[in-house]
């Protein structure tokens, strides 16, 4: 029994030593706080979010042919290719139900991947939060990218989002938003290399049906006590665009 307690002790100490190696000590706290409240008590979660703006191109990443073989349409809620993405009915629901493009990649006649689209308010569906784009003739709102893991290291990426910035140009928006979690520094390095740079933090802990956020964008501190108790956070486009990255680099 104690060798067995030595050795999950240890096991727990090299897991927490990787952690903070990839993310640092402050989000690895953070990580272990979330997992204590949503795995094992069950009583709710702590986020940690960084907001980004990402300009919108006028070029294209892929220059000539590069990525001709996935193809990149919109998809409307009733399609059945929906059900090839790891979404469940109550997500893409909510989804459509607050007027979200779905953008989708594929290849061969099958989705490879998708990203979603907000022209107006996003209401958040990891917390409580409304984010609205400003100002929102200009802007807009991405998230929920995916791409099946085979093809996450290919030219899909730069496919995918190629297509979101020709819908983009056409609506005449400049910059999109989206919020990236702290643990998620592949996201966040993506997001850099295309030009986005960050424009608030928000922090979000859970407990029951109480939430406590607090932003460095206004109102800055709200507490809810009730599901229908929802902070607006209004984002401010970046007023001057002073260098964007080379989209055929």
């Amino acid at each position: 029994m104690a060798r067995g307690h030595y050795a999950g002790t240890l096991a727990v100490l090299v897991k927490i030593k990787s952690l903070i190696a990839e993310f640092g000590t402050a989000s690895t706290i953070l990580y272990c706080t979330d997992l204590l409240l949503a795995k094992y008590l069950k009583v709710g979660g702590l986020y940690s979010y960084r907001i980004v703006a990402q300009p919108v191109l006028s070029q294209p990443w892929l220059a000539g042919v590069r990525g001709q073989s996935i193809v990149i349409r919109t998809v409307g809620r009733d399609e059945s290719v929906l059900k090839e993405m790891p979404l469940s009915d109550d997500v893409l629901k909510f989804r459509f139900q607050q007027e979200a493009i779905c953008i989708g990649a594929f290849k061969d006649s099958c989705m490879i991947g998708c990203l979603w689209i907000c022209l107006g308010p996003y209401r958040e569906d990891e917390v409580r939060c409304c984010f609205i784009p400003m100002p929102p003739d200009r802007c807009s709102w991405d998230f929920g990218v995916y791409l099946v893991p085979q093809y996450r290291n290919g030219l899909a990426f730069a496919r995918l989002w190629d297509g979101a910035n020709t819908l983009l140009r056409s609506k005449h928006i400049n910059w999109s938003f989206s919020r990236i979690s702290t643990l998620n520094p592949r996201s966040l390095a993506s997001h850099h290399r295309m030009g986005a740079r960050q424009v608030g933090r928000a922090f979000y802990l859970r407990l029951g049906k109480w939430q406590l956020m607090m932003a460095s964008l206004r109102p800055f501190v709200h507490l809810s006590i009730g599901m229908d108790q929802v902070p607006q956070i209004r984002i401010e486009a970046p007023s001057l665009i002073k260098s964007l990255p080379s989209s055929n680099g």
